[in-house]
């Protein structure tokens, strides 16, 4: 009997420690008993409001931000591709990564899978970035870009819109 119930412990913790994240936006996952019943846990994810899907070329590009009450705003790149199954939870996962600080007028390198705080102006702002690759990438920012009327702008002043648009998880700021 004490052999029986360490090996349901063993096998229990196994699937515990390699269950892995399965779940939704909402950061709802779904575990089923020994039974076949679903039974739903929630498990942390980063929060964001907006994704938008952008066609880059490899160059340098500009955020400009109107006004801002944030002090700050989260930003992260996802280059889409077939290993992007569920963008949304994709990007939870990245919103909830250690980021790099980003100050007004400097330029980084916008990485694949990176997420980024950017320091936010009460007038005015201009962050800039490099694209490495042409490609699809997906931005997700922390806050509605409306709020802050962020534009993105390439190295001819051309605006760059997004070739689609997802709400995300809504934000309490």
């Amino acid at each position: 009997m004490k052999k029986i119930l360490g090996v349901f412990i063993f096998a229990l913790v196994l699937m515990v420690g390699l269950g892995g994240c399965s779940g939704g936006t909402t950061g709802e996952a779904y575990h089923q008993d020994k039974h076949g019943n679903d039974h739903e846990h929630e498990h942390a994810h980063g929060e964001f409001e907006w994704i938008g899907e952008f066609e880059f070329k490899a160059g340098k590009y500009l955020f400009h931000f109107g006004a801002s009450e944030d002090e700050t705003m989260d930003v992260g790149f996802i280059k889409m591709g077939a290993n992007i199954t569920d963008l949304d939870h994709h990007a939870a996962h990245l919103m909830e990564t250690e980021k790099e600080f980003i100050k007004q007028e400097s330029t980084f390198e916008a990485k694949p899978d990176y997420a980024y705080t950017l320091e936010m102006n009460e007038d005015h702002g201009h962050i800039y970035f490099e694209i490495k690759e042409d490609g699809t990438y997906a931005i997700v920012t922390e806050h509605m870009p409306h709020e802050s009327n962020m534009q993105i702008f390439d190295e001819n002043e051309n605006e760059i819109l997004p070739l689609r648009e997802h709400e995300g998880e809504v934000n309490s700021h």
